[in-house]
């Protein structure tokens, strides 16, 4: 496989990447050159409770985009030119966070969770969120641990996807395999379910083009024999609206490239862009192309942002050809997970691949 450790046969600094960071440019490396990239950067307000771990980007179907954070949701109606932000703090409804989207009537759906042995409930707004009324609860039979996924993704036909993990042994025992729920009623039930993979976490599911759907897993089998699939990303295929899974392969080669999220282009190029963890001076969210639908990659990457703690990415685009990328990072003391909330800075990139 493509090793994924200087990608493009560049090293690239800690220097160049927080330069970058400060700057409307990403980086490109590819055939051992570093370029900058011009891009367009919509800094997002700064969330006093927001993590660059959470975050949530819908795009409902008269065109209206929502940036999630945890107390803010920017919401823009003109393809993400301006911004409208709104106070939404979810602890007002009894969620610990957010996990949103727009259904086909334009309806917001939120999924909640507790913890690892609470029910999963599923939520509806008519008003973007100011009230919420439950439609259901999650039927996880026979599962007594579990954990609602990174992603709740709506496909072209309506139909809405959620991974859901399945918890019941200890994280490093047993497959701990992932299932994809599925709602074909705009999300007032979730009454069928498919497997993804063992070992899938933190899984998000991209629909490429109608009928062709790419999930970005974080695989994770554990400690010893396998140390160099130990949290990485692999990715699997369906060309059935998520009921069957196939290809499993693993895409990235470094320990701790391990969240990602994909977007799909037109003539079958396909965008993953992932978290980098270590050192912690090259944290950084990166991006790869492929052009034929996830199958195979370029030796080149696109370094997006930098921090300390940096780049889960979710991504879209409108027509094809251009990115809307929105991603976060933090800088400073990040030796506790819980030290990036309140200080982790978003943005949306717009940005194409050259």
């Amino acid at each position: 496989m493509l090793s994924t450790e200087n990608m493009g046969g560049v090293v690239v600094t800690p220097n160049q990447l927080s330069e970058m960071q400060a700057d409307d440019y990403i980086l490109h490396a590819g055939d051992g050159v570093l370029n900058k990239v011009v891009v367009e950067k919509t800094r997002m307000p700064l969330d006093p409770q927001a993590h660059y771990q959470g975050l949530n980007f819908a795009l409902a179907p008269d065109g209206t985009i929502y940036a999630v954070q945890h107390t803010i949701i920017s919401k823009s109606t003109d393809g993400g030119r301006t911004w409208e932000h709104l106070n939404r703090d979810p602890s007002a409804f009894g969620f610990n966070g957010w996990l949103l989207q727009a259904n086909n009537h334009g309806q917001l759906i939120n999924v909640s969770q507790q913890d690892e042995e609470s029910p999963i409930t599923v939520w509806l707004s008519d008003d973007e969120g100011q009230t919420w009324e439950q439609t259901s609860e999650i039927d996880v039979t026979p599962f007594q641990k579990t954990v609602a996924g990174s992603s709740l993704t709506r496909l072209s036909t309506g139909t809405l996807l959620l991974p859901i993990k399945r918890r019941d042994d200890p994280f490093y025992e047993g497959t701990n395999p992932t299932y994809v729920f599925a709602s074909d009623d705009d999300g007032h039930t979730f009454s069928n379910r498919f497997f993804l993979s063992d070992y899938g976490n933190e899984v998000n599911i991209a629909e490429l083009f109608p009928g062709r759907l790419l999930a970005v897993v974080r695989y994770q089998p554990g400690p010893p024999d396998q140390p160099h699939t130990n949290k990485t990303v692999f990715l699997t295929d369906s060309v059935d609206n998520g009921a069957t899974w196939t290809n499993l392969r693993q895409l990235t080669s470094v320990h701790g490239q391990c969240h990602g999220a994909a977007v799909g282009l037109s003539n079958n190029r396909a965008v993953v862009a992932y978290d980098h963890r270590y050192p912690r001076e090259l944290g950084s969210g990166r991006a790869m192309v492929s052009d034929n639908d996830g199958e195979s990659w370029s030796d080149e990457v696109y370094y997006l942002c930098h921090g300390h703690v940096a780049g889960f990415p979710r991504h879209m685009s409108l027509d094809g050809e251009e990115i809307l990328t929105f991603i976060g990072s933090c800088y400073g003391d990040v030796s506790k997970w819980e030290n990036a909330t309140g200080n982790s800075h978003f943005c949306i990139i717009r940005w194409r691949p050259v």
